[in-house]
């Protein structure tokens, strides 16, 4: 299989767990984003949903005796990929109708669904309906800060070879305050963390870029790669950085 092939093989197919595999290779402070969401949920929750699930990461984390964590998510390739991986209970509905009663959850988490669903103010309010009075509502988002001076100038390279800003999918910024509130929840935290995903081969760049929004061509996504592979040969494994956003609303 010639290079070319290679390349195509993996290009712009965000495959079922490919932004898992990135965002369990995120570190920060010892511990992932995932671990970073996860301890927003009280030890006191017995039922948390895991909206825009994926392959059910948050699953894993969120696990423990005497809770119940149901994944949720329009994507069957990656329900199916989530039973793969021994996760359940799942279930097959889009964020913004949810097939859930009134007052369902202590908790609803969501690693990314808040940023990548359309309708996010429809999200909220349904979020809102399904948890408890009292219950907590946690998401992740991508973000563009907090960077310092060497992170912008690789971020800047990459965006150039790529034409886009290398970040998870969806919205990076919006305010959150008032949508919250107009969903009937009540903002507790707005935080922000950096991140580092360390690239020290192809693959490691090919398994970065699956995971991120694509780029505007193949040529550029492996113009990337090739860079990145470049910087890790001459220098040692590249720190490529992924500003996280952790929101926490209250019902």
């Amino acid at each position: 299989m010639s290079e070319n092939h290679e390349a195509l093989r993996w290009f712009g197919s965000r495959g079922p767990g490919a932004v898992e595999d990135v965002l369990s290779r995120a570190y920060g402070g010892e511990r992932t984003p995932y671990e970073w969401l996860a301890r927003s949920v009280s030890t006191s929750a017995t039922t948390v949903l895991d909206l825009a699930c994926g392959a059910g990461a948050m699953i894993d984390r969120l696990a423990r005796p005497g809770r119940t964590v149901i994944g949720l998510d329009r994507s069957e390739a990656e329900l199916v990929e989530a039973q793969h991986r021994g996760r359940g209970p799942l279930v097959l509905g889009h964020a913004s109708y949810l097939p859930f009663a009134d007052n369902s959850f202590d908790a609803v988490v969501s690693s990314l669904g808040i940023a990548v669903v359309a309708d996010r103010p429809r999200l909220l309010s349904e979020v809102s309906r399904v948890l408890r009075p009292g219950g907590v509502f946690a998401a992740l988002t991508p973000s563009l800060r907090p960077a310092n001076t060497k992170d912008v100038r690789l971020i800047t390279r990459l965006a150039h070879l790529l034409r886009v800003t290398p970040l998870l999918p969806g919205i990076t910024e919006f305010r959150a305050r008032d949508a919250l509130l107009a969903a009937g929840l009540t903002k507790a935290e707005d935080r922000r963390a950096k991140y580092y995903v360390e690239v020290a081969d192809k693959e490691g760049a090919e398994r970065l870029f699956a995971g991120l929004r694509g780029a505007t061509t193949r040529e550029r996504t492996k113009a990337a790669v090739d860079f990145l592979v470049a910087r890790a040969e001459e220098s040692g494994p590249v720190q490529v950085p992924l500003p996280m956003r952790r929101l926490i609303a209250i019902k």
